[in-house]
C-alpha cells in the first residue's frame, strides 16, 4: 500500500513540475498541454488507485459487473491471427463436403507446415491440390497430418487447399443420422505450435476426451446445400440466398477454436435475447421439448453470464441431435446434445455443462489433451452452480456430494495415478470421467468452502476477463487466485499433480505476501 501511495504522489510531482516547464518556455502550449497532461494524470491516477485497493475488490461480486465493461475491459485478440476463408458444398447424395480452404500465416521458420486433419481414419479427407503464395506444390499427407515444405525465405505464405470430407452415415460426433447434419472438424486445420515453435503431433482418437488441438482463428465460411436444410452454426449470419435450388450461406466469426455447422430439414428454431445483445438460437426436431430446453437455458445463460462475464461472442446455438449419436459436446458457439438426455433427466445436467463450456473451453481455451481437466472441472463446477441457484444449495450439494465420493473412490481404486496424467494416461473412462470431471470440480468447489461464495466468484471472473482469446494452463489458474484475492494454496500441486492416494482435503490457503515472508524465512535457514 505504502508504495503505491508513493508512487501516485512522484506520478503527481513530476506532472506539475514538467507542466510548468514547459508552459514557462512555450507559453503557446500552455492550454493545449495542460488539458493533455491533466488527462494523462487522470489515467495513471486511475491506474494506480485499481492497484492500490484491487485487494478490496472481492467485495464487489461479478453480479454487479456490467456484461459490457466485462466485454471492453480486455481486447480478445491477443496475437495476431489467421482468417480462414472456406467455400463448400454439402452433397446429400453423395454424403460429401466439397470444398476449398484459404488461410495466410506468418511464417513461423519450420521446415514444414502443418495441417491437422481430423476426419476418422475409416473415412478420411481426402487432400487434391496445395496452392502456396500462388504456385501449386507437392506435400504429404498421411491421413491425418497435412506437411507443405516450408519456403522459409517468404515472410507470409498464403494456402488454398481443396478438399473432400466424407459425411459418415454413422451416430459419430461428426456425421448424419436421424436427417441431422453434425459438421465438425471437416477442413484441413492449421497445427498448433508448441513453445519451443515445433509443431505437435495431431492427437488420435481413444474413445473419451476431446482428442484435438485447435489455434484461435477468424473465419469466413461460404455453405451450399439444399434450401430445405435450416442450419445453425459458430458464426454470425451475414447472407443466405437460394441460387439455382441451392442454398448459399455465409458465416462470420471472430477468435473461435474451430467451425462447426449443425442442420436439419427438420429442425424448429426458437431464439432468445439476452444482455450483451446475445442471440441464443435453440434448433430442435422435437418441438414438444422446447419448454424443457428453454427453460434450462433461460436460467443458466444469464446466471453463467453474470458469474464469469459476458461472452464475446453475439451469437450462442444450442442444438438437439438423434438417438445413438453424440451424447453432448461442446464446439465452438455451438452446445450439442443428443435425444438420449432426455430420459432420466439427464439433459438437466449436460445441457447446463455443455452451455458453461461456451465460457470454459470456447472463448476461454485449454490444451485438451494435457489439461482438459480445467475446462470439465470448470464445466461440471457449473452444474452445481446452476443446481444451486436454480433450485436449492441442497440440489447443488447433493451433485457436489456425488463428485467427493467418486473422488474419495480413485484415492481408494487408483492410488497411485495422478490428474495431471494428460488424456492417454488413464487406465479407462470410469478413471478419467472421475478425474477429469468429478474430482476436478470437486477440487474448485473445495477452493470455493475454503475463500467463500464472495471472493470464488471473484476469482473465477479475473480468470475468465483476463484470459479470453486464449489457452490457459494450471499457472494461469494460480495467478488469477493471486491477482484476484491475494491468495496462494497448495490445492492445485497436491490434487493435480500428487498421488491420488496423497490427497489433503484440508488445504492450505493463505496470503500471497505471508507465503513470500515464509520463503524468505526458509531462505535464510538455508
Amino acid at each position: 500500500m505504502k508504495r503505491h501511495m508513493k508512487n501516485i504522489f512522484i506520478v503527481t510531482m513530476m506532472t506539475i513540475t514538467y507542466t510548468i516547464i514547459l508552459t514557462y518556455f512555450f507559453p503557446q502550449m500552455k492550454a493545449l498541454l495542460m488539458l493533455d497532461r491533466a488527462v494523462k494524470l487522470v489515467e495513471d491516477l486511475g491506474q494506480e488507485l485499481a492497484v492500490t485497493f484491487n485487494l478490496g475488490n472481492w467485495l464487489q461480486t461479478s453480479n454487479s459487473a456490467s456484461e459490457n465493461d466485462i466485454s471492453n475491459d480486455k481486447e480478445i485478440t491477443k496475437e495476431s491471427k489467421p482468417t480462414y476463408y472456406i467455400k463448400a458444398d454439402l452433397n446429400e447424395n453423395s454424403y460429401e463436403i466439397d470444398g476449398q480452404m484459404n488461410v495466410t500465416i506468418e511464417n513461423p521458420g519450420t521446415d514444414f507446415i502443418t495441417f491437422y486433419t481430423y476426419s476418422y481414419s475409416w473415412s478420411p479427407m481426402k487432400i487434391n491440390k496445395v496452392v502456396l503464395n500462388g504456385r501449386e506444390v507437392t506435400f504429404s499427407y498421411d491421413k491425418k497430418q497435412l506437411l507443405i515444405q516450408n519456403p522459409k525465405e517468404e515472410k507470409e505464405l498464403t494456402f488454398s487447399i481443396e478438399f473432400i470430407t466424407p459425411v459418415p452415415r454413422e451416430g459419430t460426433r461428426f456425421g448424419y443420422k436421424e436427417d441431422v447434419w453434425l459438421i465438425t472438424t471437416w477442413y484441413p486445420m492449421l497445427g498448433v505450435l508448441d513453445e519451443q515453435q515445433n509443431w505437435m503431433t495431431r492427437p488420435d482418437p481413444i474413445g473419451m476426451g476431446d482428442p484435438f488441438l485447435f489455434n484461435y482463428a477468424d473465419y469466413v465460411v461460404e455453405w451450399s446445400s439444399s434450401p430445405s436444410i435450416k442450419w445453425v452454426t459458430s458464426g454470425d449470419l451475414t447472407s443466405d440466398t437460394i441460387i439455382e435450388n441451392k442454398r448459399k450461406t455465409t458465416w462470420k466469426v471472430k477468435n473461435v477454436r474451430n467451425f462447426a455447422l449443425a442442420g436439419s430439414k427438420n429442425y424448429t428454431q426458437q431464439t432468445l435475447q439476452f444482455k450483451g445483445n446475445t442471440t441464443v438460437t435453440i434448433a430442435l426436431t422435437d418441438e414438444e421439448k422446447f419448454s424443457e430446453v428453454v427453460d434450462i437455458v433461460r436460467f443458466s445463460f444469464p446466471l453463467f453470464q453474470s458469474l464469469y462475464g459476458q461472452l464475446p461472442y453475439s451469437n450462442i446455438a444450442i442444438v438437439e441431435t438423434g438417438h445413438g449419436t453424440n451424447f453432448a459436446l461442446e464446439y465452438p458457439n455451438v452446445a450439442i446434445f443428443s435425444k438420449d438426455m432426455y430420459a432420466n433427466n439427464e439433459i438437466e445436467h449436460w445441457l447446463p455443462h455443455e452451455i458453461g463450456h461456451l465460457w470454459w473451453y470456447n472463448a476461454v481455451g485449454v490444451n485438451e489433451i494435457k489439461e482438459g481437466w480445467i475446462d470439465e472441472g470448470l464445466a461440471e463446477l457449473s452444474v452445481v452452480l446452476y443446481l444451486e441457484n436454480r433450485y436449492s444449495k441442497s440440489a447443488g450439494k447433493q451433485l457436489r456430494d456425488q463428485y467427493r465420493q467418486r473422488n474419495q473412490l480413485l484415492v481408494k481404486n487408483s492410488p497411485l495415478q495422478t490428474m495431471a496424467a494428460g488424456m492417454y494416461g488413464f487406465k479407462n473412462k470410469q478413471e478419467f470421467y472421475d478425474s477429469w470431471y468429478a474430482r476436478s470440480a470437486d477440487m474448485f468447489l473445495t477452493l470455493r468452502d475454503k475463500v467463500g461464495e464472495e471472493k470464488f466468484n471473484y476469482f473465477l471472473n479475473t480468470l475468465y476477463k483476463t484470459n479470453m482469446g486464449q489457452d490457459i494452463r494450471e499457472d494461469h489458474i494460480v495467478q488469477a487466485l493471486e491477482d484476484s484475492l491475494n491468495l496462494k494454496t497448495n490445492l492445485f500441486t497436491n490434487w493435480v499433480h500428487e498421488p491420488y492416494q496423497q490427497t489433503k482435503w484440508d488445504i492450505e490457503v493463505i496470503s500471497a505476501d505471508d507465503e513470500s515472508k515464509r520463503n524468505a524465512v526458509d531462505e535464510s535457514r538455508k
